[in-house]
């Protein structure tokens, strides 16, 4: 049973009940040439050595008829050394770190957009509000700032040109086709928008680039997708749409009475913002003055303003109406066009009006 399959170089383990190859010198010589790992092998080598059979036990190699034994002797003492050495050589290589220098920045991945021809009183505020209608601009991963330049002459005096950097290369496709060749207030020339193209200058220093911690790339992540999500996190954690902020109320006035007098729309949404306050940071409260249910949006600063909001204004009284109050859908515009002829219709009531020195008829 722990015999030895002479014929194929395989022997009987019968703790594991399976044939095994017999590690020889001839099976490590081919074993190094092929694959050059010793470590392993010379490992499996000593367990087989102690698992070797008494020295009584007959063992049987095969070797060819023609091959003396003080080949394969000289074979096994000197491979090792050349394999050991070769994967030395090729660990240092992988450990050795690369010399810091210059990067290419592909193009498909370049989010920067040069802009020249614009005007010289320029400043950097209204650079970036004007660059921010076709993009977000990105911003540093250390500071939070903006990521923009520009140029300016030895006297620190704008010279029309800049460049900013957007979080999508989309945006830059955008500022071209709505800016280039437009001819901006206070400038003498048209704009002319393009990619920005960068130019290798110098001798690449690592001292003057922070290296990029991980911590820091994960907030910049998190800013990013903040960025591009409609949702946000509530006060308790809970991600909440950014429109549950606005509250929808019906029933607040009726659109005839804002053509005997157009200021009650004024003192209506004076009147509901002063109730609004109460609750907490009111940002805007719009007047659909053509909506036939009377509707009025009040965006709020937080979610649970606009949660109370509900509470408060659901059923109660208001000019005589009852309102109804919920958090907007996102999708319903309340928004009503003027029909041509409603337009009509108003201008010449007006034009009566004017004709007949400011009174209006009262109807019996």
């Amino acid at each position: 049973s722990s015999g030895i399959n002479a014929e194929y170089g395989y022997e009987w383990d019968e703790t594991r009940r399976a044939w095994f190859p017999r590690i020889t010198d001839d099976f490590l010589a081919v074993y190094q040439i092929s694959y050059g790992v010793t470590d392993q092998v010379e490992s499996a080598a000593a367990v087989s050595t102690l698992t070797q059979p008494p020295a009584s036990t007959p063992s049987i190699q095969p070797l060819e008829e023609d091959t003396p034994t003080h080949e394969n002797t000289t074979t096994t003492s000197t491979t090792p050394d050349l394999d050991t050495a070769a994967s030395n050589s090729q660990l240092a290589k992988k450990k050795a770190k690369k010399a810091p220098e210059w990067f290419q920045l592909e193009e498909e991945k370049n989010t920067w957009v040069y802009v020249s021809g614009l005007p010289l009183t320029m400043s950097s505020e209204e650079f970036l509000e004007l660059m921010g209608k076709y993009g977000i601009v990105a911003e540093h991963a250390e500071t939070e700032k903006k990521k923009f330049k520009m140029y300016t002459d030895g006297e620190g005096h704008f010279k029309g040109d800049a460049k900013v950097c957007y979080f999508r290369r989309e945006s830059i496709a955008i500022a071209i086709q709505m800016l280039n060749g437009v001819k901006l207030s206070g400038g003498n020339t048209k704009v002319k928008v393009e990619p920005a193209k960068f130019e290798l200058k110098g001798e690449f220093d690592p001292k003057l680039k922070p290296k990029k911690r991980n911590n820091i790339k994960k907030k910049k992540k998190n800013r990013q997708e903040n960025l591009l999500d409609w949702r946000e996190r509530a006060g308790g954690g809970e991600l909440k749409d950014k429109h549950a902020k606005i509250v929808i109320l019906h029933n607040c006035f009726d659109p005839k009475e804002f053509l005997e007098d157009a200021c009650q729309i004024t003192e209506i949404r004076d009147d509901i913002r002063e109730e609004c306050e109460k609750l907490g940071p009111t940002k805007k409260v719009i007047i659909f003055d053509r909506h036939p249910q009377g509707v009025v949006s009040v965006k709020f600063g937080t979610y649970e303003a606009a949660d109370e909001a509900v509470k408060l204004f659901q059923g109660r009284w208001f000019g005589g109406k009852q309102i109804a109050a919920a958090l907007w859908d996102g999708v319903t515009d309340y928004a009503i066009e003027e029909t041509e002829g409603e337009r009509e219709a108003r201008l010449a009531s007006w034009h009566k009006f004017i004709e007949d020195g400011g009174e209006r008829e009262n109807a019996v």
